[in-house]
């Protein structure tokens, strides 16, 4: 189990090119999460994540830098609470179930259809926007995939999820506002 939490822990924290990370970071990341490993196991780990996931590594110069592909598509993202009740055992039991519309740009129809939100999702184009529909748990983890979609998704309901996303949304504006 720890080697499946540090495998999701690496790749949260490694970036879409041109960004990299280097090895020693990683290790520090990782281990703010309570996990302590040697470098080389962390090296080891990376090649063998490049197997199955877009990983690459600039080896241009020391130390060198991982990275995801510029195209590949997104991951789910993992929110630190849920590897955290993952990694304890904890009870992920959440608040609500309820029916959820996304207004989506088109371009992410393929991704939504490789990685779907659920088994319930189920996808409705009309030429200018693709419209989501499903039954999802009203989750921090919710937030952060509908969040690491950007401008991309506009959540049309639930009103109390629109309005978390919203002020999440405002929060950031405030943090990149000239």
């Amino acid at each position: 189990m720890q080697t499946v939490l540090r495998y999701l822990l690496m790749l949260r924290h490694i970036p879409r090119q041109p960004q990299k990370i280097d090895v020693n970071t990683l290790r520090e990341r990782l281990a703010e999460h309570g996990i302590d490993v040697s470098i080389r196991t962390i090296q080891r780990n990376l090649i063998e994540l490049s197997e199955v996931f877009p990983l690459t590594t600039d080896e241009r110069c020391k130390p060198y830098g991982w990275s995801l592909l510029p195209d590949a598509p997104l991951l789910p993202l993992l929110s630190s609470n849920q590897i955290q009740r993952i990694a304890s055992g904890a009870d992920t039991a959440v608040t609500e179930t309820v029916p959820l519309k996304l207004r989506c740009v088109p371009e992410i129809k393929k991704q939504l259809e490789t990685y779907p939100l659920n088994d319930s999702q189920r996808l409705k184009s009309n030429g200018e926007s693709v419209l989501l529909t499903a039954t999802a748990d009203l989750t921090d983890e919710l937030t952060v995939w509908i969040l690491s979609h950007g401008a991309k998704l506009e959540v049309l309901e639930p009103i109390e999820l629109r309005n978390k996303v919203a002020e999440q949304a405002q929060i950031m504006h405030r943090y990149y506002k000239a």
